[in-house]
């Protein structure tokens, strides 16, 4: 008897560890499904939140540098451009060419001593967003919702 009942409690502590480790596991599993499910439900809102900024940055660089030539909102002058016109876009890479190296017989200075790629491709992507028409006239921080922050909208990207 004593031999059999060393075996049943062996088995039931046994039939407990395997019990409380599959527990464990599926514990485990849901936590890192639910992780899983809370960073692709963030995933959208960091990318939106990128965008702002570099359209933000764009904005801000916009208002140092090119808005005395190509007008406040990027709608041209008679000096320069306008670059929200949806026949003229440009793709990022002659953007960042024309801005970095200049055009000099049409009038454009070369900013590369003044800007370094990622500020040029931040005025790029504010300028995109006018010329898409998804961003309005004004400082992107004041032109969103209830006067706050611009949004971008779901599933634009600037190219």
């Amino acid at each position: 008897m004593r031999i059999v009942g060393s075996a049943a409690v062996c088995f039931l502590i046994a039939a407990m560890w395997t019990a409380d480790s599959a527990a464990g596991v599926a514990r485990a599993s849901s936590a890192a499904a639910q992780k899983a499910a809370a960073q692709t439900a963030a995933a959208p809102k960091a990318a939106a939140s990128d965008v702002y900024k570099d359209v933000y940055n764009g904005w801000k660089w916009w208002h140092v540098y090119c808005y005395r030539c190509h007008g406040t909102d990027a709608n041209g002058t008679p000096n320069a451009p306008n670059l929200t016109d949806p026949n003229e876009k440009l793709s990022r890479a002659a953007f960042l060419k024309i801005v970095r190296d200049g055009v000099p017989d049409q009038g454009m200075q070369a900013w590369n001593k003044l800007l370094d790629n990622k500020q040029i491709g931040q005025i790029h992507v504010y300028v995109r967003a006018r010329a898409d028409k998804v961003l309005p006239p004004g400082r992107p921080d004041e032109v969103g919702p209830n006067g706050g922050p611009w949004v971008p909208p779901a599933g634009w990207v600037p190219r």
